[in-house]
């Protein structure tokens, strides 16, 4: 059964008995179409007040300023024409300068504005091809005639149940109330065709509104590991995520994927916390004929990286996949060392792994890994057993990076390219 099955039924049953659309020249038409522009204009203006996530070390500044606010400088030169301040407003005074000289010194420095084609560490990425799976609903619109569909008791009753399908399937909250504005500026106002069954309209709007969650910047796995290869060797790959949600396994997939393209491999297992991830992984270059590159339990996960990443250069190998150990993401001295494998190594790729059974907090431990360690892409394994397909829909809308692959099966060959319209046809379908 489909996920949205009890929208579809109730959609067709209040399209039968008409429900849903008025005549053009009336009252009812009139505050349609005015609805429509008030909703369609502030989507637009939402998305040109959104600004862009912070530039790295923003984090740090901010609170560099909070706590110079608590220094008390003494010995602040005084206006001549003022009287002299007492403690309290000299603080003040301080707190203002100290603001004012912040601001100043950031504007002055070169910020990097935020670009969805750039890796963490500044390299291009290769987009996807154009998008194509959006519907196009000009085709089911006139500019003028045919009916207008109104907003009513009815149609707030299909999208209450809608909003509520959607939390069940595991969506963040941001992700549910950003697909229901766009499906209500979509559907009500809409002048269709007399013709234009009702059903499908609703349908497709539905579709393009789910859609819109995964319009960040899409790029192309394979080609991205091509360009990086050509313009130098090795290319590295960071794996990041919590405990358990399948990292090592999703590197070993990851590297006989590589290796069928024609790369020479080489696995670093820099999860030096488990003795049983470093002989898992071990095992996995076995069956792969690829190298492992490894130390003892307890060893130093950035110089295990780094180690590799040598290694592979000195023999002239194509790409190093670090395994990095899972960790709440909570745990900041944990997470500090991730900084540390990142800072030594700058990969050109980091990749966060997430399990799609995990539901909405796949999503809650996403947008806590990109703030603490900006990632490129996101891998979701399982995804073939996620019948609610929410942790899918909210991650990329969550962060603002892509499911780049997906893992649908425990095969090695089970890992394929993210295709948004397979994911949706998945959890639309009726079957």
């Amino acid at each position: 059964m489909g996920l949205f099955d009890r929208f579809k039924k109730r959609t067709e049953e209040a399209v039968e008995e008409e429900e849903f659309t008025v005549e053009e020249d009336t009252i009812e038409a009139e505050e349609a179409l005015i609805q429509r522009r008030k909703m369609l204009d502030a989507i637009d203006w939402a998305k040109n007040i959104t600004p862009p996530p912070p530039p790295p070390g923003f984090e740090q500044f901010q609170e560099e300023v909070e706590e110079k606010w608590d220094e008390l400088v003494e010995d602040l030169p005084d206006d001549p024409f003022s009287a002299p301040l007492d403690k309290k407003a000299r603080k003040k005074a301080e707190r203002e300068a100290v603001i004012a000289t912040s601001e100043q010194s950031q504007e002055e420095k070169e910020t990097p504005s935020y670009d969805r084609m750039k890796s963490t560490t500044g390299r291009t990425l290769v987009s996807n091809e154009p998008s194509s799976f959006k519907v196009d609903m000009d085709e089911l619109e006139v500019k003028k005639g045919g009916k207008i569909i109104a907003a009513s008791k009815t149609l707030d009753s299909i999208f209450e149940e809608l909003e509520t399908d959607l939390l069940m399937a595991d969506m963040g909250h941001d992700a549910v109330m950003d697909v229901m504005t766009t499906l209500r500026a979509s559907i009500i106002g809409a002048r269709i065709n007399r013709k234009a069954d009702l059903s499908e309209v609703i349908d497709q709007a539905l579709r393009n509104a789910l859609l819109t969650l995964l319009e960040a910047g899409y790029w192309n796995f394979d080609k991205t590991v091509k360009s990086f290869a050509e313009q130098g060797k090795p290319v590295s790959i960071m794996m990041v995520g919590v405990n358990g949600t399948g990292k090592t396994t999703t590197s070993a997939k990851i590297a006989h994927r590589l290796k069928q393209n024609g790369y020479s491999v080489v696995l670093a297992a820099a999860d030096t916390f488990r003795a049983g991830a470093i002989d898992q992984l071990a095992v996995h270059a076995e069956r792969l004929g690829v190298r492992c590159i490894r130390s003892q339990r307890g060893g130093d996960a950035a110089a295990v990286a780094r180690d590799a990443f040598e290694s592979a250069k000195a023999r002239g190998e194509d790409v190093v996949i670090i395994d990095t150990a899972g960790r709440m993401q909570n745990k900041t001295n944990l997470m500090e060392e991730l900084r540390k494998v990142h800072r030594v190594t700058r990969p050109h790729l980091v990749l966060f792994v997430a399990d799609a059974l995990a539901g909405n907090d796949a999503v809650v431990q996403a947008k806590e890994f990109q703030r603490m360690l900006s990632f490129d892409g996101a891998v979701l394994c399982k995804l073939d057993t996620d019948a609610k397909g929410g942790a899918a829909l909210s991650i990329s809308h969550a962060t603002g990076r892509p499911i780049v692959l997906a893992g649908v099966g425990q095969g090695y060959d089970d890992l394929r390219d993210f295709d948004p319209d397979w994911l949706l046809n998945s959890i639309l379908s009726d079957e």
